[in-house]
C-alpha cells in the first residue's frame, strides 16, 4: 500500500491548482485582445450583380474577431461569422428575382466592441441609362473619417436626411444624356448652379464626373457607384483624403425637351469660365 505525507498531499493540490490557473489563463489569452487591439478590413463596400456569386473580406486582427448582419438580411450568408486574427470573411449572395436592389451591411467587432468595422453590401443592376434626362433629389448623406488604415472611425459617422422634393435646401442632380449635367445647390434664397461633364465606366462602377469650378479648373472626382437605376442614384466616394461620403439620390423629375435645350446651352456657354449660372 502507498502512503502519502501531507507535505505529498499539498504538493499534488499545488499542481493540480497551477495546472488550472495555466489552463484559464491559456484560454484567456488566446481568445482576448492585447492592450491595443487592432483590427483592419479590407474593404468598407462589396457590390454584386444579380447572379449567385461570393466575394471575401480580408481581416487583419491581434485577436479574436466577430462578425454579424446588422439587420438580419436573408438574401446573402456569411462564413465564417468569427476567427482569431488574420483570416477571410466569405460573403455569398442569392440570385436576384426581381428588379429591386438589395441592401444590407455587417459589422466586424473584436471582444468588448471596443472597434467596429461596418461593411455596406449591396445587390442590384446597374442600369445607368436609367439616369439620363432625369433630375435626382438628396434624400440622405452618410459622411465619416477614416484612419491611417483607411477604416472608419466610429464617431465621426454622421447621416443627415433631406426631402428629395424639397428644392429651397440640400441639392439636385441634373443628368442629360450628351455627358453633360448641372447640380443646383440650395442655400435658402441663394441658388447656384455647377455644371459637370461625366461618364459612367460599367467595369469598376465608377462615374468620373468633373465640375467646373469659379477659376474654371476642373475639380475630378470618381465616386463608386453603388446603385443606378431609373428611382434611385447612390454612390460613395471620398472628396478628401480619409473624408469619404455616402449619398442616396430619389429621382423627383424628368428634363423636358426645353429644359435639357436650355441646360445644354447653358453649360456649352460656361464651359471653362466657372461653373454658376442662372437656370
Amino acid at each position: 500500500m502507498q502512503h502519502y505525507s501531507i507535505h505529498d498531499t499539498m504538493k499534488k493540490k499545488s499542481n493540480i491548482l497551477i495546472t488550472a490557473v495555466l489552463t484559464v489563463l491559456a484560454a484567456v489569452g488566446f481568445t482576448s485582445c492585447s492592450k491595443e487591439p487592432s483590427l483592419i478590413v479590407s474593404t468598407q463596400n462589396l457590390w454584386f450583380g444579380t447572379e449567385a456569386s461570393s466575394q471575401r473580406i480580408e481581416i487583419t486582427a491581434n485577436c479574436k474577431w466577430y462578425v454579424n448582419k446588422t439587420d438580419g438580411a436573408d438574401w446573402y450568408t456569411i462564413s465564417p461569422s468569427e476567427g482569431k486574427k488574420d483570416g477571410s470573411v466569405t460573403i455569398t449572395v442569392n440570385p436576384m428575382t426581381n428588379a429591386n436592389f438589395r441592401e444590407s451591411s455587417l459589422m466586424i467587432t473584436v471582444p468588448g466592441g471596443h472597434i467596429r468595422r461596418t461593411v455596406y453590401i449591396s445587390q442590384n443592376v446597374l442600369d445607368f441609362d436609367g439616369l439620363y434626362n432625369k433630375v435626382f433629389g438628396v434624400s440622405s448623406v452618410e459622411h465619416w473619417n477614416t484612419d491611417y488604415y483607411e477604416q472608419i472611425i466610429e464617431d465621426s459617422y454622421k447621416r443627415y436626411e433631406f426631402d428629395p422634393f424639397d428644392t429651397a435646401s440640400g441639392y439636385q442632380m441634373y443628368f442629360l444624356d450628351n455627358g453633360v449635367g448641372a447640380q443646383r445647390d440650395n442655400n435658402g434664397d441663394s441658388t447656384v448652379w455647377y455644371v459637370f461633364h461625366y461618364e459612367f465606366n460599367p467595369l469598376n462602377h465608377d462615374l468620373e464626373i468633373s465640375f467646373e469650378t469659379v477659376d474654371g479648373s476642373p475639380e475630378n472626382y470618381a465616386p463608386d457607384v453603388l446603385t443606378a437605376s431609373d428611382s434611385l442614384f447612390r454612390f460613395i466616394h471620398e472628396y478628401r483624403p480619409h473624408f469619404w461620403e455616402r449619398a442616396d439620390m430619389r429621382k423627383i423629375g424628368t428634363i423636358n425637351t426645353g429644359d435639357k435645350a436650355l441646360l445644354t446651352r447653358k453649360a456649352i456657354k460656361r464651359k471653362g469660365s466657372g461653373p454658376i449660372f442662372q437656370f
